[in-house]
């Protein structure tokens, strides 16, 4: 017979192993669905569908310029081509510290672009002092006097494009265009642009060039549909005609994992460079008449 100390002893454990015999049978039930879950797509025939990365090219060509690289062809560099998701918000992922160097009395590389948030440092390579600043559009700062050997940073964190000077030599300029997207790319001395790792989807596409005006720029701008091996429509100048655009057209559609947007032609038709004042709104003097610029 069950002693009054068993029967309370097993009426007072009843609850533990009724909620491990609930335990149990949510495991049981628990288990089948997760399989069934992930064998949907087997069952149904159908994946999950990802977007597959593409390399996105261009060429840039330009009219009327007067610059001209170091072999005598005109150099198409430094201008910048960038894609704006319209399916959505793109991936931000980190954004690497860039450097435009003072050397040589000039900043190199002229132009830059970044993604909105990026860190550019301004190492001083000569032997003398600058003054980095930018007071027009785009981020406005002074990083002061400082001396050769030395570096300052300035955080991007305002989409458009910023003018960049030395407060000490008149000569010195530089451009960073910030844009809110991370597939962008500058052209290089041949006009070639390459944006690697953009998904595909639909882009606004928009165009920046220093010696182009703004509604020429803002005609480049369209949407297009990035797709690997898609033939993308050729984009000419404003009152520019484009010969062969229907073979370049179909050399763009031939690269599987590649999406060519074609020609772009900018023209420099009417640029006129423009002096600028020191950061103080003033003219800016005789270098050599400041202490600032003697050698260390």
């Amino acid at each position: 017979m069950e002693s009054n100390r068993e029967k309370h002893y097993g009426e007072r454990n009843r609850p533990v192993a009724l909620r491990e015999m609930r335990f149990e049978w949510l495991r049981s039930l628990a288990l089948p669905a997760v399989f069934f879950l992930f064998s949907l797509p087997y069952v149904t025939g159908h994946s999950v569908k990802t977007h597959a990365e593409v390399k996105v090219t261009a060429k840039v060509e330009l009219l009327n310029s007067r610059v001209k690289a170091r072999n005598g062809k005109i150099d198409a560099s430094g201008v910048v081509v960038w894609l704006e998701s319209i399916d959505g918000d793109s991936p931000r992922g980190p954004r690497t510290p860039q450097k435009i160097l003072q050397i040589g009395k000039r900043f190199k590389p002229h132009v830059m672009a970044v993604e909105r948030g990026t860190e550019v440092y301004f190492p001083n390579l000569d032997p003398f002092f600058h003054n980095v600043f930018s007071l027009y559009e785009g981020k406005r700062f002074d990083l002061g006097l400082y001396a050769s050997g030395e570096t300052r940073p300035v955080t991007f964190n305002r989409v458009g494009i910023s003018y960049i000077f030395c407060n000490i030599h008149p000569r010195m300029s530089a451009i960073v265009v910030t844009v809110a997207t991370p597939y962008f790319a500058t052209s290089d001395e041949e006009g070639a642009v390459t944006i690697n790792n953009v998904p595909e989807g639909h882009y606004q596409l928009k165009v920046w060039h220093e010696r182009t005006s703004d509604e020429e720029l803002a005609a480049q701008s369209r949407v297009v549909r990035v797709a690997a091996g898609a033939a993308a429509p050729v984009a000419a100048a404003v009152g520019t005609a484009v010969p062969g655009a229907a073979a370049v057209g179909a050399a763009a559609a031939g690269a599987a994992g590649r999406y060519d947007l074609g020609l772009i032609r900018l023209n420099e038709a009417g640029y006129m460079l423009q002096p600028h004042k020191n950061k103080h709104g003033g003219q800016y003097d005789s270098e050599h008449s400041k202490p600032s610029y003697k050698r260390q």
